[in-house]
């Protein structure tokens, strides 16, 4: 056992090709053509293989290079081995849309899914039908812990800055949307002076206690008052239009739901950053052929946005 610790040791696993090369075809130049090399760098690696096993593992003849006995000991163990590592190392097999049955975990809020599932289910309709897509909510803005456990291939969030803390995480830009102020329809305009003396619901899916409203009015020495802190955006509207209370919140989810309630909507009377949707992914998954296919419609679908 020793003997052989100490071989494999030393032995150049590249050579195992050329070996099984050699024994297959009993002919150097064939072998060496087999293998895309010359003649001569085949008998050169013939060379160093021989030192490296101790054995002359084949003999010339006039007719056919013979394999020693111990060639022929390691064949079929050496066979097994090249096998074992092609398969190992084969391409990634393709991923078919429309045969696919591949089910595709998010994390979302409530106002990503309402973004991203009409479009992306009309789209998988036509060109990946079979697939599924899970929905959950999470508790932090970068799950890593159930990336790790390989319970996501994707986060959908919002940020105004570089959320990644981790290298095991990428993050993409996937949509921009403007911000904008909703009132109920009984509020006639709207300027800084009603925007501060007014009270406000803070959508903060991750339990944040401040909000991009509250840091911009910061830079200026000003700050709102809070009176509701809601975890999702779409509950919001529906106190909005039964109450004094101010939201703000992207133009497409006031778009989305003022038509269904009795809000009107107004620019806000700070300046605030562009709303922007980040896709989160995790770095050993991200580019597996169905996840690598998921993230190119997502851009896709939403690229002109």
């Amino acid at each position: 056992m020793k003997i052989m610790h100490n071989r494999l040791h030393r032995l150049d696993l590249n050579l195992l090709k050329l070996f099984s090369a050699l024994y297959v075809h009993r002919n150097v130049s064939v072998a060496a053509e087999s293998m895309n090399l010359s003649q001569s760098a085949f008998s050169h690696a013939l060379a160093r293989l021989r030192v490296q096993l101790d054995d002359e593992l084949f003999i010339r003849s006039r007719a056919q290079m013979i394999p020693t006995r111990y060639a022929d000991s390691i064949h079929e163990p050496v066979a097994e081995v090249l096998s074992t590592l092609g398969s190992c190392f084969a391409p990634q097999t393709h991923f078919i849309p429309h045969e696919s049955r591949h089910e595709f975990n998010f994390a979302v809020t409530d106002f990503t899914a309402l973004l991203m599932m009409p479009r992306l289910m009309a789209h998988l309709e036509r060109h990946a039908p079979l697939v599924r897509i899970n929905l959950t909510s999470r508790s932090e803005k970068l799950p890593l812990a159930a990336f790790e456990a390989g319970e996501l291939d994707f986060a959908l969030g919002y940020s105004h800055f570089d959320e990644v803390q981790t290298p095991l995480i990428n993050q993409w830009i996937w949509w921009e949307d403007c911000y904008c102020t909703i009132a109920s329809d009984k509020l006639e305009r709207m300027d800084l002076k009603t925007f501060l003396s007014r009270r406000h619901i803070l959508v903060s899916p991750w339990g944040e206690k401040i909000g991009v409203v509250d840091e911009q009015l910061s830079k200026q020495g000003l700050q709102r008052d809070i009176a509701l802190q809601l975890p999702n955006v779409m509950n919001a509207p529906f106190v909005v239009a039964g109450s004094e209370l101010l939201l703000t919140l992207p133009k497409f989810a006031a778009q989305a739901l003022q038509g269904a309630l009795p809000v009107k909507r107004f620019d806000v009377p700070v300046d605030m950053p562009t709303y922007q949707l980040k896709l989160f992914t995790y770095k050993p998954s991200e580019n597996t052929p169905e996840n690598l296919w998921m993230r190119e419609q997502l851009q896709s679908l939403f690229k002109s946005e």
